[in-house]
């Protein structure tokens, strides 16, 4: 192959990571300086009718009201309060938390929206695994973007090692960026 070609190589590999090193680098600042990015204002409130089986568990009884209202998310057991004619729960996944309130004898239900916001979102895709429940097929995609990402950007890596020494003709360059390579991993590994 030419220079030229495995430098173009070389170069859409790196665009092709960028957005995925992005995520990764704000949510990890995100992360160690403890940010609280989560927005918890209601912005929309509507109500919604559902079918209710009494003899199911307070889980059950989530999930099954969830998947009814067409909400995607999580039910947080921690969240569920109950007692002989409500039971309130939340469905919680990157982009939006949902406070659902439910009139036992009636099935009447009260949902309050409250999106967490660009950053919230941003910081989510950190650790996020694709598997949020009664998620859309585009957002399962995100776990093969990552690991296809990092799979792309060790290639990328290993591409530009190997241009560096194919075609670099200072000496000085290998020893002060190949012993800032090895430090920075040294440290990486420690920390």
């Amino acid at each position: 192959m030419k220079k030229s070609t495995l430098i173009k190589l070389h170069v859409y590999c790196g665009l092709f990571t960028a957005f995925y090193i992005l995520a990764f680098g704000v949510s990890s600042i995100i992360l160690n300086h403890q940010m609280e990015v989560d927005n918890t204002a209601v912005t929309k409130t509507w109500q919604g009718e559902v079918s209710v089986t009494a003899s199911m568990s307070q889980q059950e009884m989530a999930e099954d009201f969830r998947n009814q209202l067409d909400l995607m998310g999580w039910v947080p057991p921690w969240r569920y309060q109950k007692d002989s004619t409500h039971f309130q729960f939340e469905t919680t996944h990157l982009a939006k938390t949902c406070a659902i309130k439910v009139n036992l004898l009636s099935g009447a239900t009260e949902v309050k929206e409250m999106p967490k916001g660009f950053w919230a979102v941003f910081h989510g895709l950190h650790f996020f695994n694709g598997s949020i429940p009664n998620a859309p097929f585009f957002l399962k995609t995100w776990m093969v973007y990552q690991w296809l990402g990092l799979f792309v950007l060790f290639l990328s890596l290993i591409l530009g090692i190997w241009l560096w020494l194919k075609f670099s003709y200072k000496t000085w360059e290998l020893y002060a960026f190949g012993g800032l390579f090895l430090l920075s991993i040294i440290l990486m590994i420690m920390i």
